[in-house]
Parts: C-alpha cells; sequence; structure tokens
C-alpha cells in the first residue's frame, strides 16, 4: 500500500482549517477527489481546493467532530498533528542566549578561562549598586542592582571551564599538566 502524502495545518480558526499538500501541487485529480470526499463529512459546511497552491480550504460546523472524523475517516492524506500543536522556541530568547553564549565564549578564549560573562556581570552589577549606595539612592537602583548581583552569583550554577578554551589554551600556569 503507497504511503499517504503529508500534510500540514497551515491555518485554523473557530471555524475554519487550511490544509497544505506540497507533494501534491498541481494535481487536479488529487484535489478534486478530496474536496468531494470532504464534502460528505458530516462536521464539513464547504470545502475549497487549490491545486496550484497545494491547498485545501475546510468551513466547518463542530471542530471537535471535525478531528473525530479526520481521524476516523481520513485516508486522503498524513497530518503531522504533533507538529501543529508544538511550541515553537522564541525567537528573541533564542537569539539572546546565543549572544551571551558567543560573548561568554570570546571572554572565556582571551582571558584563558580566568574571566566569564557571569563574572563580568556581577561585577559591573556590583559596582552600580555600590554607585548607587555612593549617591544615597537607597529606594529602587542600589538595592535592585545589588540585588541582581546576588541573584547571578547565587542562583547560576557553575559551569566550570568551558572545555574547547581550556583544550585549545593549554594548562593554566601553577597547575601540574
Amino acid at each position: 500500500m503507497p504511503s499517504l502524502p503529508a500534510a500540514r495545518i497551515s491555518h485554523f480558526t473557530a471555524r475554519r482549517l487550511r490544509i497544505k499538500v506540497p507533494e501534491k501541487r498541481r494535481n487536479t485529480a488529487f484535489f478534486t477527489a478530496v474536496a468531494e470526499r470532504l464534502a460528505a463529512w458530516e462536521s464539513v459546511e464547504s470545502v475549497e481546493t487549490n491545486p496550484l497552491t497545494g491547498s485545501v480550504l475546510i468551513h466547518y460546523s463542530d471542530p471537535q467532530r471535525l478531528f473525530l472524523e479526520a481521524v476516523a475517516k481520513n485516508d486522503m492524506f498524513e497530518v503531522d498533528f504533533d507538529a501543529v500543536f508544538a511550541q515553537p522556541e522564541p525567537v528573541v530568547s533564542r537569539a539572546a542566549v546565543q549572544s551571551f553564549e558567543t560573548a561568554d565564549h570570546v571572554l572565556r578564549r582571551w582571558t584563558g578561562n580566568q574571566i566569564d560573562i557571569r563574572g563580568v556581570l556581577f561585577l559591573v552589577l556590583l559596582a552600580g549598586g555600590v554607585f548607587q549606595l555612593a549617591r544615597r539612592r537607597l529606594d529602587a537602583p542600589a538595592p535592585t542592582l545589588l540585588w541582581y548581583a546576588g541573584d547571578l552569583i547565587g542562583l547560576w550554577h557553575d559551569r566550570g571551564s568551558d572545555p574547547a578554551v581550556a583544550a585549545a589554551s593549554g594548562p593554566i600556569s601553577g597547575q601540574a599538566g
């Protein structure tokens, strides 16, 4: 038995569902058959297909019944539901973490693993807190900076030295090796 073509849900609202079947693009016979078969489902109000884009637009009345019918009756394409409900990783967070990891790696390489980004941030926050204390800013800036500095060294686990940097820089003076 040949495998079903892969499909993905590209749009989903309270009354509409758009499914893309890229490998069947431009296959008019396939999309005509899909439209006829889906139109026979009880939960489906209407079906629009576009063979040029490989798209099926389903207008439905009850999403729960639609998905139950899809499980029971769909033998036209394979939908990856895990991909639909997977949470995408936030792009901004990933970029920020990657930037700090790169800066940490460069700083460790430049200093032979003696200084890391966490230590630098601690010193900057500590200096900022002490500066604000000296200016008698006791209401918000000083405690906040000092809190962040303490939080930085207290809550982050010690990652140790970066093995790639340690191998590249050789033994640190005073160490056997």
